[in-house]
């Protein structure tokens, strides 16, 4: 089953992307830069730029790279104020031992929200890295994080979550985790520990410390495998519990397998 290490390793690569965009920056008026092979324009009426052909964009020490991105801004007390960024086609944003990549990306100033998407994005830091098939998604403002489209979370102690859909909510104050939830053909993987969840979906609560899973539920531990129709694991006690359904007559099934020792010469 997954240990409370692992749920706090989802959070911090989450966390990590808020630290990735603009979101964190104090004041949205420090000085941009842009680099472009093809063309950089100004449209002063409609208030964007538009830059074309291998454009590299720096702002508060992050680095934007695409073959197009668009910035809209608003004039305001004597500065050009940005407001959202656009980006396009072979998209990659970097911070410091932190990237992101993908087809598209947005970045909303006012709402502090990041997208990243298209047939497929990746994001990745010191933490662990996590890939998608349709988006990855992080709210600053209302705390929240999303990944969707054949997830795919690769964290440092080389555990594996794969999902159709990761959510992940935090707390305003400290941005500790408040609850994760993976849906759709969940697996929790561990091919060194010989350590494999599956599940229809996962779900972790902060203020019990407890992870259930339910749904077609099996838990591998090396050659020992438990299946039923809810799992759970009490992080406090380190008690793991699999429970059938009683009402669709659905019983909790084990095998068990023992490893003999083998005598000298064997």
């Amino acid at each position: 089953m997954p240990t409370k290490k692992i749920i706090i390793f989802v959070f911090i690569v989450f966390a990590s992307f808020s630290q990735l965009v603009w979101a964190k920056t104090n004041n949205n008026k420090s000085e941009l830069t842009v680099e472009a092979d093809e063309s950089l324009e100004w449209f002063e009426k409609e208030k964007y730029y538009l830059a074309k052909g291998n454009v590299i964009l720096k702002k508060d020490g992050v680095t934007l790279k695409a073959n197009i991105i668009k910035a809209d801004y608003i004039y305001e007390n004597g500065e050009n104020i940005l407001k959202k960024i656009f980006a396009e086609d072979k998209v990659v944003l970097t911070k410091e031992n932190t990237k992101a990549t993908g087809q598209y990306m947005t970045y909303n100033f006012n709402d502090k929200i990041a997208k990243i998407s298209g047939p497929f994005q990746t994001f990745s830091s010191p933490s662990g890295y996590v890939e998608s098939t349709k988006k990855i998604i992080f709210d600053d403002v209302n705390n929240k994080a999303e990944a969707e489209g054949n997830v795919k979370i690769i964290l440092s102690n080389k555990t594996i979550i794969y999902a159709d859909d990761v959510k992940a909510n935090f707390d305003p104050t400290n941005k500790s985790l408040k609850k994760a939830v993976a849906k759709g053909n969940v697996i929790i993987e561990n091919k060194e520990k010989e350590r494999k969840s599956k599940a229809d979906l996962g779900l972790y609560n902060a203020n019990n410390e407890i992870i259930q899973l339910t749904g077609n539920v099996v838990i591998i531990n090396q050659k020992s495998k438990l299946s039923g129709s809810k799992g759970i694991t009490n992080l406090r006690t380190g008690i793991s519990n699999i429970v059938g359904d009683e009402k669709n007559k659905k019983r909790v099934k084990g095998t068990f397998s023992t490893t003999k020792k083998q005598k000298k010469g064997d």
